[in-house]
């Protein structure tokens, strides 16, 4: 009989703790739903913690984009957003040094094979070098005469670009010949330009500028067809600056004119200036 008592107090110990476990169950829940009503309504707000490393990702909504969660806000390779540093092509750029405007007054003028070679060589000593010296020493009186800044320079070793002609800049250059002693019986002047110029219709329009001037000047006639690759491709094309006008001129043939490259250096001279005046505009004799 007491056995059986003591085991019923032992029930109703067992019952009354029970309630009073679940009993604090139900106040912590209360409790809890009461601070998560607070921090939604007017009551203070509770910062959320830091979110660690090792924190798992956000459970994103089928059809929703994906916001950014690490550091790389600047963008990434998938072409969300820029990927460099805002204004740093800016920077660069206005960096970066600009090639200066091209001089529109200044002229190149190369005196064919001076000083490197003397040029064609005729049986009885004549020079091709002495006639293109003496023309273009004159070309530049002339055009210095007029306002321009002229530069002589000089021929080098085709085989090996030299400054000053390498890169060389300027409102027109042009390259002063004469022809061979070679061909008997022909007469006349001719002019070109490089036939892979990446400006071909500057350099066309200061070769018409050049054949109509000097024609006028010595009434020497053209002689196109003895244009050679010499001319069209002549080395000094290949060195100046890309955005440079250039062109050649033979003046006249070292054998049959002679009379012409020996008496009319003034009235050759006035041709070439004449012409490059024209090319730039207007600036003539």
């Amino acid at each position: 009989m007491q056995g059986r008592q003591r085991v019923l107090v032992e029930i109703g110990l067992f019952a009354v703790l029970a309630t009073a476990v679940a009993t604090l169950f139900v106040l912590t829940g209360l409790r809890g739903a009461g601070l998560a009503r607070s921090a939604g309504g007017a009551g203070p707000r509770v910062a959320a913690p830091a979110r660690l490393a090792e924190d798992p990702a956000p459970v994103v909504p089928a059809g929703a984009a994906a916001a950014p969660t690490g550091p790389d806000l600047a963008g990434s390779a998938t072409g969300v957003g820029p990927t460099s540093t805002p204004g740093a092509r800016a920077t660069a750029e206005a960096t970066a040094t600009a090639t200066p405007p091209v001089d529109p007054r200044r002229v190149g003028i190369i005196a064919g094979h001076s000083p490197y070679d003397t040029g064609a060589v005729c049986p009885d000593g004549r020079r091709e070098v002495d006639v293109t010296v003496d023309v273009a020493a004159r070309v530049q009186a002339l055009l210095e005469y007029r306002g321009f800044s002229v530069d002589i320079l000089p021929e080098h070793d085709p085989d090996i670009p030299e400054p000053p002609l390498q890169n060389y800049r300027g409102a027109a250059l042009v390259s002063i010949h004469a022809d061979s002693c070679d061909i008997a019986g022909a007469s006349g002047f001719k002019v070109a330009s490089w036939r892979y110029s990446s400006t071909p219709e500057l350099d066309q329009r200061l070769v018409d500028c050049l054949y109509d001037r000097y024609a006028a000047a010595t009434l020497l006639p053209r002689h196109d067809e003895s244009i050679t690759i010499d001319m069209w491709n002549y080395y000094a094309f290949r060195e100046i600056a890309v955005d440079t006008p250039a062109a050649i001129i033979e003046l006249g043939f070292l054998l049959d004119d002679r009379a012409a490259l020996d008496d009319l250096r003034y009235e050759m001279a006035l041709g070439v200036a004449d012409g490059i005046g024209c090319f730039l505009g207007g600036a003539e004799g």
